[in-house]
């Protein structure tokens, strides 16, 4: 289930750490998975994973689209509104909570059409995503599903681990 709310939060992430990390404006790569999954089971790495930091700068406060607890763990999911709405728009982040700091460890997932969480754990969370871009030789619209795992390590100054997944 994809959860729709509004409301306003102050969040930890600057507004120009969102413009830099839209993704490029060219034709993303194939998504490692457009096909739905044969068969139910915990997700499998399909690819490479990428290295997020935490967001350093505070933004102001943002109208939250989307938040999702993850039982067990301190951590939450969240997206604000942004950009093209017909092309994405979804800024979507995970945050941490540290003591005595509190929710000050954001990072950036990405930009998505919308997304939800189809496994989580305490320091693991998969992720169904759809994403659109532009085809750069028709013009057209393309869009895919693909499923992302989210490791969250312990470590508060580590950074977290998106891996594609089947």
């Amino acid at each position: 289930m994809i959860m729709r709310h509004s409301l306003p939060l102050t969040l930890i992430a600057s507004a120009l750490a969102l413009a830099a990390c839209q993704p490029d404006a060219g034709t993303p790569p194939e998504p490692a998975n457009s096909r739905p999954a044969a068969a139910a089971g915990p997700a499998q790495p399909a690819g490479p994973a990428r290295t997020v930091t935490a967001e350093e700068a505070p933004m102001p406060e943002a109208w939250v689209t989307d938040v999702r607890l993850i039982k067990d763990a301190d951590i939450k999911l969240f997206s604000t509104a942004g950009g093209d709405p017909a092309i994405n728009g979804l800024f979507t982040y995970l945050s941490v909570y540290t003591q005595p700091e509190g929710w000050t460890r954001v990072y950036m997932i990405g930009d998505f059409n919308a997304w939800e969480v189809v496994e989580e754990a305490a320091s693991r969370v998969v992720l169904r995503v759809s994403r659109s871009w532009v085809e750069e030789a028709s013009g057209e619209i393309r869009t895919a599903e693909e499923k992302l795992i989210i490791d969250v390590p312990e470590d508060p100054e580590a950074p977290i681990t998106i891996t594609p997944a089947t």
